[in-house]
């Protein structure tokens, strides 16, 4: 089905890749039909990213006969859902010890199970094929010996913590690969994110969920009887109010909009990709320095490079889209120095922006009138997490 209106989208935000594979830079096309709003809902969730579609899903496989509908200010979402890496990873080592320091190591650990959980609910909703997953395994790569040795004292106790949580053993193991000592992750892959999130839109649309893209929330106004609220649309911004009796904010870093005293912090990631090469050898998911860079094969031929946030952390505090050019300049020169590809093969970049919380744990909660939740702050886990913290939010209702 294509959506007959034609959504505002801000001129920085280029298509990822992703987005451009399935066509939607050319056509606008989508797996959803254009619906006018209903005059009154049971649920409302706000923001169709990856948790919103999650939240609406199990909100109605928990009340089938309630009307629900998942708001969004663009088609396809703009936040990271269709626009990050497609790592279906649980985190490194190295990120372990970082986090361990923001709080104790046994939170470190249930947030790492929480992925893994998140990862397993998203793949048995949606399907391998279907999101285009594939288990090639993850590294962690070292180009320093000593912090090499220096993480890698951690590994069994990180083996251990995780066996205990999943029953399964052997989620780090130690590698030299390209001449670079690492951990090898096995039980980690990638997938399509603009595939995953088209095929969870269809199913949220094939079990009566409406799918209200363009519509911006501008208002949300409680009421003896529940909510009302008052969304934008199309370029003449024309107004429109409806009721709902509950309401899930799942805005993650565009949270702050809505509800200031939402404790997530918007982080802008960028993310670049080769044309196809004649040589590539880097085959699996891949991250470096805590997990500040991150690369990947796309197809046998392509090469997948984002992060280096740390390069420029408050400059890169921003909902705007755009490249931070001291980042691409960084990227570049790890691209080249590295992992030995010419930078001038880059063809397509682009920026997704993300949600952090102050230790990295999502906000999940209801509000004290009871009929809002708030289901935000993935700290850049959002394919991990999102699918299990939009089903803990259906949980609240």
């Amino acid at each position: 089905m294509s959506i007959s209106k034609s959504f505002h989208r801000p001129k920085k935000a280029q298509w990822s890749y992703w987005e451009r594979e399935l066509g939607w830079d050319r056509t606008f096309a989508s797996y959803l039909t254009y619906r006018p709003l209903e005059r009154n809902y049971d649920f409302v969730v706000v923001g169709a990213g990856f948790t919103g579609l999650s939240a609406a899903y199990h909100l109605a496989k928990r009340h089938s006969k309630a009307k629900i509908a998942l708001l969004d200010r663009y088609l396809p979402p703009l936040g990271a859902s269709t626009r990050n890496a497609g790592f279906a990873c649980i985190g490194t080592v190295g990120e372990f010890i970082a986090d361990s320091q923001l709080e104790q190591p046994e939170c470190v650990w249930d947030r790492m199970h929480e992925r893994w959980k998140g990862l397993t609910l998203l793949r048995s909703i949606l399907g391998d094929q279907v999101i285009g997953y594939e288990s090639l395994g993850g590294h962690e790569l070292f180009t320093e010996e000593e912090e090499f040795e220096r993480v890698a004292t951690y590994l069994a106790s990180c083996n251990t913590a995780l066996k205990q949580r999943t029953g399964l053993d052997q989620w780090y193991n130690l590698a030299r690969i390209n001449g670079y000592n690492a951990i090898q992750m096995p039980r980690e892959g990638q997938l399509q994110p603009a595939k995953a999130w088209a095929r969870f839109a269809q199913l949220c649309e094939q079990i009566g969920i409406h799918l209200a893209c363009g519509r911006k929330l501008v208002d949300m106004t409680r009421k003896m009887d529940g909510l009302s609220l008052t969304v934008e649309e199309g370029a003449k911004r024309s107004h429109q109010q409806f009721h709902s009796s509950s309401v899930i904010l799942a805005t993650n870093a565009f949270s702050k909009a809505l509800r200031r005293d939402v404790s997530v912090s918007p982080g802008r990631g960028l993310v670049l990709l080769t044309k196809a090469l004649n040589s590539q050898p880097w085959q699996g998911t891949f991250h470096a320095q805590r997990g500040y860079i991150y690369f990947r094969n796309v197809g046998t031929d392509r090469l997948l490079l984002g992060g280096g946030r740390h390069m420029d952390v408050s400059g890169e505090k921003t909902t705007q889209f755009g490249v931070n050019t001291e980042i691409k300049a960084f990227l570049l020169r790890y691209m080249k120095e590295i992992l030995v590809i010419d930078p001038s093969e880059v063809e397509f970049e682009w920026s997704g922006i993300m949600g952090f919380t102050p230790d990295k744990n999502p906000v999940i909660r209801t509000e004290l009138s009871g009929n809002i939740a708030i289901a935000v702050g993935l700290s850049g886990m959002g394919v991990a997490l999102s699918t299990e913290l939009g089903r803990k939010a259906a949980e609240l209702f």
